[in-house]
């Protein structure tokens, strides 16, 4: 068996939930397994230099230049991060030139294949690529599914967080159906953020302590014709922004944190998706 090339686009529907650090962190905890790992800022907002503590760069050095198939040869402007720790990491930056991009996205004849076209002309060799998309579904979200093999929402568990990630659940079962993407892209599983044990409707979506677990986040997703994994909860904390603010993943920052389980158990089920038929 060959290994493949993981493409996971990181999702949500709502801002602020915690994309870019579950990017940053499972990276880092990919990077430990030794697999080489890009990531990928999809979205105008360009959180992941503040994560990654790089400086924000020119427009010819972000994903804006990948998605100009006028001027991008293959010179994909990769930064290396945190190289004094650990290799095998670097990041593809994207931000403010992400905003004008989408405007001659929307002219391109295959506007929404440009970043999987611009993978298939011109690979990278990493063993995984992470999407960090925007906030909420736009033109970016649409460009990460039509490039990704596999589709990892985070959401806040509360139930009007948990609803919108059910639609954005079909919103990728519907839009990899329209995309006609072959094979079409997995949805390899759910992560729970900012969980807070003493709040009794985290507890309950969670399934902790209630007689009826028919309407609880575990049962639903494992109910669902095509399962779909739950990882445990990331429970909320300062110390990952703290960490983001050095610009360090928490497994540099407080390596004996126990949150760093979680991210780890995201990279083992990258890693366990690795090796496959081409």
């Amino acid at each position: 068996m060959k290994q493949r090339q993981l493409r996971v686009a990181i999702m949500s529907s709502a801002g602020g939930t915690g994309k870019s650090t579950v990017a940053v962190n499972t990276a880092y905890q990919l990077a430990r397994m030794g697999k080489t790992t890009t990531l990928v800022d999809c979205d105008p907002n360009g959180s992941l230099a503040l994560f990654t503590g790089l400086e924000d760069p020119s427009a010819g050095q972000t994903l804006a230049h990948v998605l100009s198939p006028s001027d991008f040869k293959g010179d994909w402007p990769l930064f290396p991060i945190w190289e004094d720790k650990i290799s095998g990491v670097s990041a593809c930056l994207g931000g403010l030139p992400l905003y004008e991009a989408v405007k001659r996205i929307d002219q391109e004849p295959r506007g929404v294949y440009l970043l999987s076209d611009a993978l298939e002309d011109h690979p990278l060799k990493h063993d995984v690529l992470i999407f960090d998309c925007p906030g909420t579904i736009e033109r970016y979200h649409e460009l990460a599914l039509a490039a990704c093999t596999h589709v990892l929402i985070v959401l806040h568990p509360n139930t009007k967080a948990i609803n919108a990630g059910f639609k954005l659940i079909d919103w990728v079962y519907q839009y990899r159906s329209k995309l006609r993407l072959n094979p079409p892209p997995q949805i390899l599983g759910i992560v729970p953020n900012a969980y807070q044990k003493d709040a009794a409707m985290h507890r309950n979506h969670m399934g902790e302590g209630v007689a009826d677990e028919s309407e609880t986040l575990p049962t639903i997703l494992q109910s669902l014709p095509d399962p779909i994994k739950l990882f445990d909860p990331i429970r909320e904390t300062r110390l990952l922004g703290n960490a983001a603010d050095y610009g360090l993943p928490l497994g540099i920052y407080r390596p004996g944190e126990g949150i760093n389980t979680v991210f780890e158990s995201i990279a083992q089920e990258i890693a366990h998706n690795l090796t496959g038929e081409i």
